[in-house]
């Protein structure tokens, strides 16, 4: 009971401090976050890949998504053409247009002036044509422009209309020089995208044969190490007085001998020089010794003479007696 409560105790906390932190960091830097977390941690999935079967599944991954890339680049670089396209033809039409209207505006203008012109010079009412050089009275002061009977107030309107769909269509033009520009630039940077994308796909093509090669020798790597590996441990398995085989005896025999070679070796070499040590030490020290006794021969010391209680001194006696003593 203790344990769940602390469990449900750490899983609202948990839920508290993350709710404050993308509060405080606001969705998108959390969001930015969770990516970079997931970046690092496939990167370092990607980085400890070493199986050959991972790594031939791997670059049969990268040579699938070639196609689909080259695919979709050529896609929108089909629909930027096109799109390059629509624009030129629909720049010439407003080009025409343009120089269409302009024709009919000058044509349009110069009937003007002319009616105009009769008009003040006969104060009456006339009618003028296109081609029309005579007079007739009474008449009224008409254009006919296009098959269109026109007033000069009329004419001027439609003069005035025929200006306006020329800036329309000179605007209509420019807008679309640069979209042309910028939708150019697209074109140009789509298809060196494309051929990069052509060229990599058939410098992965020449290589791939390459990798696989490389990756086959990957494989029998770790195939040999694995064996050696299970060799070793055999070796390691069947200690030091253990037989496998025939050579294995005459190996481990062959090995304690010169071991033991070399240990009796070293033992000669060990005690041959204590040898010469202690010959040497006895030979030091019987010099030692001759030479201490030439020193105390050298010294003169007195005579000493000790007497104890039972020496006594015997006066002398008479010759006769010491005769008779001598002669016992």
């Amino acid at each position: 009971m203790a344990m769940s409560t602390w469990l449900v105790r750490g899983v609202v906390i948990a839920g508290l401090v993350g709710g404050a932190a993308v509060l405080v960091a606001g969705p998108g830097r959390m969001r930015m976050l969770m990516n970079q977390t997931r970046d690092g941690i496939n990167h370092a999935i990607d980085s400890n890949i070493q199986d050959p079967v991972l790594l031939r599944a791997q670059l049969r991954d990268l040579e699938s998504k070639y196609a689909p890339r080259i695919a979709a680049v050529r896609s929108d670089l089909a629909q930027v053409r096109e799109q390059v396209a629509q624009l030129k033809r629909e720049q010439a039409v407003c080009a025409r247009v343009v120089d269409l209207a302009q024709a009919d505006l000058g044509t349009l203008r110069g009937m003007i002036a002319r009616a105009e012109s009769v008009r003040a010079v006969e104060g009456g009412v006339t009618t003028v044509s296109l081609g029309d050089a005579g007079f007739a009275t009474p008449a009224v002061v008409r254009i006919n422009f296009n098959s269109e009977s026109l007033s000069v107030d009329q004419a001027l309107n439609k003069a005035g209309r025929v200006e306006q769909v020329i800036g329309s269509y000179e605007q209509r033009s420019t807008e679309i020089d640069r979209d042309l520009a910028v939708l150019t630039q697209q074109e140009s940077r789509l298809a060196e995208l494309a051929e990069r994308l052509e060229a990599e796909r058939a410098e992965f093509q020449a290589q791939l044969w390459q990798l696989d090669h490389q990756i086959d020798t990957i494989a029998r790597n770790d195939r040999m190490i694995e064996l050696m590996e299970k060799r070793q441990r055999t070796i390691d398995d069947h200690s030091r007085y253990s037989a496998g085989s025939l050579d294995h005896v005459r190996g481990r025999i062959s090995e304690i001998h010169a071991r033991q070679e070399a240990r009796l070796e070293g033992l000669g070499k060990a005690q041959a020089q204590t040898t010469y040590e202690s010959k040497a030490r006895i030979e030091v020290d019987a010099s030692k010794r001759s030479k201490d006794r030439a020193a105390e021969g050298k010294t003169l010391r007195p005579r000493v003479i000790e007497i104890g209680p039972g020496d006594m001194i015997v006066p002398e006696a008479t010759d006769e007696k010491t005769k008779s003593v001598a002669s016992r």
